[in-house]
């Protein structure tokens, strides 16, 4: 007889706590985490390819359609919603002697709310995202037919409604990718332009949960200051901190090498890498010092020729944080790294080159915690990393360049001496 009144307390204090910013706009309610699915589906598209003749063929894009994992949070108070998609599947076109796989990779999704975010509401947003596009076509018509994959970052798009339901949202949306025209090399001296899919349908369902709210009654009644105040006289809030996340790296910059020796191999697709970081923190300067590794490569082949590339880099980097807006702190700061960089290439089945160098780097590192206080135990923080002029020569003027933006959505960081 007490499980339906334990649903109804449940199912109370879900939509509670998931509208806590219409009651009053404060630093603890800032943001909300949401996780949750998504399923995506492309519309439009062609491609042209060379038959068992040489002769010239077109071939219509059909819509696929793939799952993604949504993590991220909605802020501003519900007006803002941004958010990480991860593909977990690959849907492949075969067809025609053409193997034909096109997706939107890993996709950092900004959007705005005019209309906030509340409960039982549904609300238009507008958007745009960070969007690697891949696009990869196999030829078994010719002996060396495995086509360069193709990927490129633009700025799509979006807009759509989201219905909210306590801690619930539901969602459709569609995408624009207006920069769907792309040159392609069909053969290795054969190029052709292409369409990719210049439309996106997408449903989702996400979860959110309140993480700050707790703290609010402190921060208002004054003790969270004074206990701040106290333990920062005492020097008790330096100290070290942990970090680890999910790291996304853009490889931007044009290699001479395959522009003069390969120019049927594109630039290199965007790496996935664990982001590991050590560091301490400075209370009252409000700085971090941080040293941090990351792994990552990537590879590629085109009629023939194949390439990996890999890099290694060990980071030691110090940033300053600028002003706290209700709890979103942006900071800034110079980093220095010791690189390992690592370029091998076969063709035909033939190896060419392998290559390795240690080099040191300089760099810029910009980001955000999200810090609805200074006593927090954890935080979640935003990372983005430039390093430009890194990469590595293969003769006296060729190079492979590593000259990538790397970007970490969502990092963890935990202090281990507020937790103790």
């Amino acid at each position: 007889m007490y499980k339906p009144l334990i649903l109804a307390l449940f199912l109370i204090s879900s939509s509670a706590t998931a509208q806590v910013y219409t009651e009053k706009q404060t630093r603890h309610r800032f943001a909300q985490l949401n996780l949750g699915l998504d399923y995506q589906t492309s519309l439009g598209g062609t491609t042209n390819y060379l038959d068992s003749e040489g002769n010239l063929n077109s071939l219509d894009l059909t819509s696929l359609g793939k799952p993604r994992i949504i993590i991220g949070g909605t802020h501003f108070w519900g007006h803002a919603d941004f958010y990480i998609a991860i593909p977990v599947a690959s849907p492949i076109l075969n067809q025609e002697n053409q193997r034909i796989d096109y997706l939107v990779g890993v996709e950092t999704v900004f959007k705005y709310y005019p209309w906030r975010i509340e409960h039982k509401k549904v609300r238009p947003f507008l958007g745009v995202s960070i969007a690697p596009f891949y696009y990869e076509q196999s030829n078994d018509n010719l002996e060396f037919g495995n086509g360069p994959e193709l990927n490129h970052t633009s700025l799509p798009l979006m807009t759509g409604l989201t219905f909210n339901i306590g801690n619930h949202l539901i969602e459709a949306g569609l995408t624009w990718n207006y920069v769907n025209s792309q040159e392609y090399y069909i053969s290795r001296n054969e190029v052709s332009t292409i369409e990719t899919p210049s439309l996106y349908l997408n449903i989702s369902y996400r979860y959110m949960l309140e993480t700050t709210i707790s703290d609010e009654r402190n921060w208002e009644s004054g003790k969270t200051k004074e206990v701040t105040d106290k333990l920062a006289a005492e020097n008790r809030l330096n100290g070290f901190f942990l970090g680890v996340g999910m790291s996304s790296a853009f490889w931007i910059g044009e290699s001479s090498y395959n522009e003069n020796t390969r120019p049927y191999i594109e630039k290199y697709s965007t790496s996935l890498m664990p982001d590991f970081s050590i560091g301490y923190y400075l209370h009252n300067p409000d700085v971090n010092i941080a040293l941090g590794y990351r792994s990552y490569g990537s590879s590629t082949s085109a009629y023939g020729a194949a390439q990996v590339v890999r890099r290694r880099s060990f980071v030691l980097e110090g940033t300053k944080f600028l002003f706290d807006y209700h709890g979103f702190v942006p900071f800034v700061g110079p980093a220095i790294s010791y690189e390992n960089l690592s370029f091998r290439e076969s063709f035909e089945r033939q190896s060419v080159h392998r290559l390795s160098e240690t080099q040191f780097s300089y760099g810029l590192t910009f980001g955000w915690d999200i810090r609805p206080n200074r006593l927090q135990s954890w935080i979640l923080r935003t990372n983005l990393r430039w390093f430009p002029n890194l990469e590595l020569a293969v003769d006296d003027r060729q190079s492979i360049s590593f000259n990538n933006i790397e970007f970490n959505f969502i990092q963890l960081i935990i202090y281990p001496n507020r937790i103790f």
